[in-house]
């Protein structure tokens, strides 16, 4: 009877024994917090993974969307041949003497920036916008002017002349050290290149300085970054090819007159 009882008692043992252990085995098979995270990491590097794959796969459509999100990074000269029919000669004349400047077209309806200086004690009427291909068109409004920023805004009477490329206005000031070009006619010698970069701003940040060359007959060309955006009016050289400066585009506040015209196509 005794040697009955201690084999029952010796079953019961091992049976609690072996549910102890089954208990033990399953409470720690990935559900303790180290195995949780454990599972989070594996689970995060393949959502890694396919997003890399993702990225490097040409056919994929988020990777097609990236890329047109970044067009392409145009060489100074694709920049220079894309834009130098957008700067024009500006002749002007006070009935005696005549002057030569450059302007560029902002908009595709003849909206135009140049210098001050360019037409300051001419004749209303004189003036001639010469482009590239030899079009020869006249002035037919000041938009605004200020002889203390040297700046003028005005429309050209294009017709149906047909502007490809007008040069978009920069949203954002340039850095100092940043490479930038410009585009004019110093002396008469059409769509002249020179390329510099911003070395300073003065004068309360109105004025570039600039390693950029801006020769006499440059007045009034644009300085554009490297994304072909026009960052300032180039206004004046000192005698110094790497002492040059160019009235920055800021001061103008152009988006005014751009929205106005996109908004009024009929204007």
């Amino acid at each position: 009877m005794i040697r009955c009882n201690l084999h029952k008692l010796r079953s019961v043992f091992i049976l609690v024994l072996l549910l102890a252990i089954i208990q033990l085995n399953y409470s720690c098979s990935g559900c303790s917090p180290s195995g949780r995270r454990s599972l989070q990491n594996i689970n995060s590097y393949e959502t890694s993974s396919r997003e890399a794959i993702s990225r490097q796969n040409p056919n994929n459509k988020e990777y097609e969307k990236k890329s047109e999100d970044n067009p392409k990074v145009l060489s100074l000269n694709e920049l220079y041949e894309k834009y130098k029919t957008s700067v024009f000669l500006v002749y002007t004349s006070d009935g005696f003497n005549n002057y030569q400047g450059s302007g560029f077209f902002i908009s595709k309806n003849g909206l135009a920036v140049s210098n001050y200086h360019v037409f300051q004690g001419t004749s209303k009427g004189l003036e001639v916008i010469k482009t590239l291909d030899g079009n020869q068109f006249k002035i037919s409004e000041v938009l605004e002017k200020s002889e203390d920023n040297d700046y003028i805004i005005f429309r050209v009477n294009i017709g149906n002349y047909n502007i490809k490329n007008p040069i978009a206005v920069a949203s954002q000031e340039p850095q100092i050290g940043e490479d930038v070009f410009a585009i004019g006619n110093p002396k008469g010698l059409e769509s002249t290149l020179s390329k510099g970069i911003v070395s300073g701003f003065r004068a309360n940040n109105s004025l570039i300085q600039t390693t950029t060359e801006i020769t006499h007959g440059s007045s009034g060309g644009p300085l554009l970054n490297m994304r072909g955006e026009v960052t300032g009016i180039t206004a004046a050289g000192l005698g110094e090819a790497d002492l040059n400066f160019a009235v920055n585009i800021k001061v103008l506040k152009i988006s005014r007159f751009i929205h106005f015209i996109h908004t009024n196509p009929d204007y």
